[in-house]
């Protein structure tokens, strides 16, 4: 089957969404599907090339900040790409990530008569306000634009119940029809890792280094764990606009040593390494939204998962004693749990396997391609 995909994050950026496109879009390949990516230009990067089985066109316009004319230049392009590339390859169903993707791939559902699905990654109607970097009037015209989205796709990706929950909620019961629950997967093969039953005290974190992570809630509380867990450590992997002055914030409560920055990691590799030499993954996100795929890779390394019980997939995923929940900005809570997690080896072990456990029974990458494969084939009979 010739699927394309259609995301404006694809590498060199790294961030959750690339590697939710990049692990959708390989594997298909795998399976033998012939498969396209239409995304964003971005300096230093060719207009097209392949990646792992996928075939990469990317936008002359190099994306730049927020502006709205920034944003239509990027749609309008997008657009030409994807109509060229359906006609040209005679695509079969067209899969975006997101909501300006998918407005982008509107067209081509009405020209070339050819079905739009789209996995949305979350929403700032999601964010606490104390978190929001857009003005209310643009979060309202937010809604506005993602509920005309949602309504003209043919189906809509929700990759939990607590995903589908707060899509009714938010665009209203009138798309409940197009919703299909497909979890997201990760690569259970490449993300395992052998049992280690000596622990290394070691905390790890991947994302953007920012308040919407609640990156200082984390340091926080870490900073209290290590006073009384000297050997303690924690690993930030990931970057953002205030990654230096998290590492003098971490050098001001004197955890230089302690707190590692490790920067941005693409190479799957070094990110498995990274994961076998930590103990506990956390998140301790103040944001609600679709699955982590963070969460995803820990869980599936078999280390000990930890986020917040923030609205979405999150809650889905660590439920029922699969990981641990704490509340969103709660300082005292997530040290606490951080701190019987390195002291306690026993406990400690009991919520590795748990982890692992939940990915080999649910959220595997294949058991997403399958679901996947079989709504594109319903699409196109």
């Amino acid at each position: 089957m010739k699927i394309l995909l259609v995301s404006s994050s694809f590498f060199p950026k790294i961030d959750g969404s690339t590697r939710c496109v990049y692990d959708h879009g390989r594997k298909l390949a795998q399976r033998g599907n012939l498969v396209y990516l239409v995304t964003r230009g971005i300096r230093g990067t060719p207009r097209s090339e392949d990646l792992d089985g996928i075939h990469i066109v990317r936008t002359p316009f190099q994306y730049r900040g927020g502006t709205l004319i920034n944003k239509a230049a990027l749609v309008l392009q997008q657009v030409v790409s994807i109509l060229l590339v359906t006609r040209r390859e005679g695509v079969a169903v067209v899969h975006a990530h997101g909501y300006t993707a998918a407005l982008a791939s509107l067209p081509t559902k009405y020209i070339c008569r050819v079905p739009v699905v789209i996995t949305t990654h979350g929403t700032e109607l999601l964010w606490p306000k104390e978190v929001w970097w857009k003005s209310p009037v643009e979060i309202k015209l937010g809604l506005v634009f993602e509920k005309f989205v949602l309504n003209h796709c043919d189906v809509v990706i929700a990759q939990s119940k607590g995903v589908q929950d707060y899509m009714l909620k938010i665009y209203s019961t009138s798309i409940a029809s197009k919703i299909r629950l497909i979890h997201t997967g990760v690569d259970h093969e490449k993300f395992r890792a052998p049992p280690r039953v000596e622990p290394t005290r070691k905390i790890m974190f991947v994302g953007a280094l920012s308040e919407v992570k609640g990156v200082t809630c984390l340091i926080n509380a870490f900073q209290r764990v290590h006073s009384e867990v000297p050997d303690s450590k924690l690993i930030l992997v990931g970057s953002g606009p205030k990654a230096r002055a998290y590492e003098e914030y971490a050098r001001r409560l004197k955890l230089d040593g302690a707190v590692e920055f490790k920067g941005p990691v693409r190479d799957d590799n070094r990110l498995w390494e990274l994961y076998s030499d930590s103990d506990i993954v956390v998140l301790p996100s103040n944001v609600g939204g679709p699955i982590s795929v963070t969460l995803l890779e820990g869980m599936s390394m078999g280390r000990a998962v930890v986020s917040t019980n923030v609205p979405g997939g999150i809650p889905d995923v660590l439920g029922g004693g699969n990981g641990i929940l704490v509340e969103r900005g709660n300082e005292s809570q997530l040290e606490n749990t951080l701190r019987r997690l390195v002291t306690d080896n026993e406990y400690l072990l009991t919520m590795k396997e748990r982890s692992r456990k939940a990915v080999e029974d649910k959220y595997t990458l294949d058991s997403m391609i399958d679901k996947l494969m079989t709504l594109y084939k319903e699409l196109t009979a």
